[in-house]
Protein backbone atom coordinates (compact mmCIF):
# COMPACT_ATOMS: atom_id res chain seq x y z
CA UNK A 1 0.00 0.00 0.00
CA UNK A 2 3.01 2.28 0.59
CA UNK A 3 4.35 2.13 -3.26
CA UNK A 4 1.23 4.78 -4.08
CA UNK A 5 1.56 8.45 -3.21
CA UNK A 6 -2.12 8.76 -2.86
CA UNK A 7 -2.98 5.76 -1.39
CA UNK A 8 -0.73 6.49 1.69
CA UNK A 9 -2.07 7.53 5.00
CA UNK A 10 -0.28 9.27 7.49
CA UNK A 11 -1.13 9.76 11.29
CA UNK A 12 0.18 13.09 12.86
CA UNK A 13 0.03 12.95 16.27
CA UNK A 14 1.01 16.47 17.18
CA UNK A 15 0.24 18.80 19.88
CA UNK A 16 2.10 22.32 18.51
CA UNK A 17 -0.03 24.10 16.20
CA UNK A 18 2.54 25.39 14.11
CA UNK A 19 4.03 22.18 13.24
CA UNK A 20 1.07 20.72 12.80
CA UNK A 21 0.93 23.56 9.88
CA UNK A 22 4.31 22.72 8.52
CA UNK A 23 3.64 19.06 7.77
CA UNK A 24 -0.28 19.78 6.45
CA UNK A 25 1.92 22.05 4.10
CA UNK A 26 4.71 20.38 3.25
CA UNK A 27 2.70 17.66 2.65
CA UNK A 28 0.01 19.39 0.67
CA UNK A 29 2.92 20.91 -1.85
CA UNK A 30 4.03 17.02 -2.24
CA UNK A 31 0.16 16.04 -2.82
CA UNK A 32 0.21 13.72 -0.06
CA UNK A 33 -3.28 13.95 0.74
CA UNK A 34 -3.82 11.19 3.08
CA UNK A 35 -2.92 13.24 6.22
CA UNK A 36 -5.14 13.01 9.31
CA UNK A 37 -4.25 14.66 12.67
CA UNK A 38 -5.19 14.48 16.30
CA UNK A 39 -3.24 16.08 18.71
CA UNK A 40 -2.25 13.68 21.86
CA UNK A 41 -1.89 10.14 22.37
CA UNK A 42 -5.12 9.48 23.87
CA UNK A 43 -6.56 10.96 20.49
CA UNK A 44 -4.30 8.50 18.32
CA UNK A 45 -5.36 5.54 20.91
CA UNK A 46 -8.80 5.96 19.66
CA UNK A 47 -8.82 7.09 16.54
CA UNK A 48 -6.76 3.93 15.57
CA UNK A 49 -9.13 1.34 17.68
CA UNK A 50 -11.77 3.45 15.44
CA UNK A 51 -13.31 4.61 18.59
CA UNK A 52 -15.88 7.79 19.28
CA UNK A 53 -15.36 9.99 16.72
CA UNK A 54 -13.33 8.16 14.88
CA UNK A 55 -15.63 5.17 13.71
CA UNK A 56 -16.10 5.77 10.53
CA UNK A 57 -13.11 4.34 8.52
CA UNK A 58 -13.88 6.06 5.19
CA UNK A 59 -13.42 9.40 6.87
CA UNK A 60 -10.65 8.19 9.00
CA UNK A 61 -8.84 5.62 7.72
CA UNK A 62 -5.81 3.68 8.88
CA UNK A 63 -3.18 4.85 8.77
CA UNK A 64 -0.03 3.74 6.93
CA UNK A 65 2.36 5.57 8.99
CA UNK A 66 1.98 7.25 12.42
CA UNK A 67 4.43 10.44 12.52
CA UNK A 68 4.45 10.77 16.34
CA UNK A 69 5.71 13.95 18.37
CA UNK A 70 7.24 12.69 22.19
CA UNK A 71 6.27 15.73 23.99
CA UNK A 72 2.79 16.26 24.66
CA UNK A 73 0.61 16.42 27.71
CA UNK A 74 -1.91 13.89 29.08
CA UNK A 75 -0.59 11.06 27.59
CA UNK A 76 3.04 10.91 25.83
CA UNK A 77 4.34 10.17 22.63
CA UNK A 78 5.99 7.44 24.92
CA UNK A 79 2.67 6.40 26.49
CA UNK A 80 1.25 5.86 23.08
CA UNK A 81 4.37 3.67 22.27
CA UNK A 82 4.19 1.84 25.10
CA UNK A 83 0.46 1.30 24.24
CA UNK A 84 0.98 -0.02 20.71
CA UNK A 85 3.87 -2.06 20.64
CA UNK A 86 2.57 -3.10 24.05
CA UNK A 87 -1.25 -3.30 24.65
CA UNK A 88 -2.77 -2.50 21.52
CA UNK A 89 -5.41 -4.80 19.57
CA UNK A 90 -5.26 -7.01 16.81
CA UNK A 91 -2.45 -6.12 14.80
CA UNK A 92 -1.92 -2.61 15.11
CA UNK A 93 1.65 -2.83 16.94
CA UNK A 94 2.86 -3.18 13.11
CA UNK A 95 1.83 0.22 12.11
CA UNK A 96 5.16 2.06 11.30
CA UNK A 97 5.90 4.67 13.78
CA UNK A 98 8.33 7.88 12.47
CA UNK A 99 9.08 10.14 15.99
CA UNK A 100 9.07 13.72 15.29
CA UNK A 101 10.46 15.36 18.44
CA UNK A 102 12.30 18.73 18.86
CA UNK A 103 14.25 16.44 21.66
CA UNK A 104 18.05 15.27 20.50
CA UNK A 105 18.73 13.71 23.95
CA UNK A 106 20.41 10.23 23.92
CA UNK A 107 17.97 9.15 26.32
CA UNK A 108 14.76 9.52 24.52
CA UNK A 109 16.27 8.32 21.28
CA UNK A 110 17.39 5.12 22.85
CA UNK A 111 13.85 4.79 24.87
CA UNK A 112 11.81 5.47 21.45
CA UNK A 113 13.88 2.92 19.67
CA UNK A 114 13.69 0.33 22.65
CA UNK A 115 9.33 0.96 22.03
CA UNK A 116 9.68 -0.20 18.79
CA UNK A 117 9.90 3.51 16.29
CA UNK A 118 11.25 2.98 12.99
CA UNK A 119 12.72 6.48 12.18
CA UNK A 120 13.79 9.02 14.87
CA UNK A 121 13.91 12.88 13.23
CA UNK A 122 14.40 15.39 15.44
CA UNK A 123 12.65 18.64 14.15
CA UNK A 124 14.82 21.06 13.07
CA UNK A 125 14.79 24.93 14.20
CA UNK A 126 14.76 26.27 10.59
CA UNK A 127 11.75 26.84 8.55
CA UNK A 128 13.53 25.44 5.22
CA UNK A 129 15.30 22.26 7.01
CA UNK A 130 11.75 21.40 8.64
CA UNK A 131 10.48 21.81 4.73
CA UNK A 132 13.46 19.94 3.36
CA UNK A 133 13.44 16.89 6.11
CA UNK A 134 9.22 17.09 5.22
CA UNK A 135 9.01 16.61 2.09
CA UNK A 136 11.84 13.70 2.53
CA UNK A 137 9.87 11.96 4.79
CA UNK A 138 6.49 12.24 2.62
CA UNK A 139 8.56 10.56 -0.30
CA UNK A 140 10.47 8.09 1.46
CA UNK A 141 7.46 6.58 3.05
CA UNK A 142 4.67 7.31 0.19
CA UNK A 143 6.75 5.86 -2.69
CA UNK A 144 9.80 3.89 -1.45
CA UNK A 145 8.71 1.68 1.39
CA UNK A 146 6.15 -1.35 1.60
CA UNK A 147 3.69 -1.17 5.09
CA UNK A 148 1.82 -3.81 6.09
CA UNK A 149 -1.74 -3.95 5.75
CA UNK A 150 -4.07 -3.15 8.92
CA UNK A 151 -7.12 -3.59 9.88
Amino acid sequence: MGACIEKTIFLLVEDDPNDVLIVEREFKRRGVVGLRVVHDGIEAVRYLEGKGDYQDRIKFPMPDVVLLDLKMPRFSGFDFLEWLRGRAPGHLHLIPIVVLSSSDEPGDVRRAYALGVNSYIVKPLHWAEFQDKMRALSVYWSQHVETPVVT
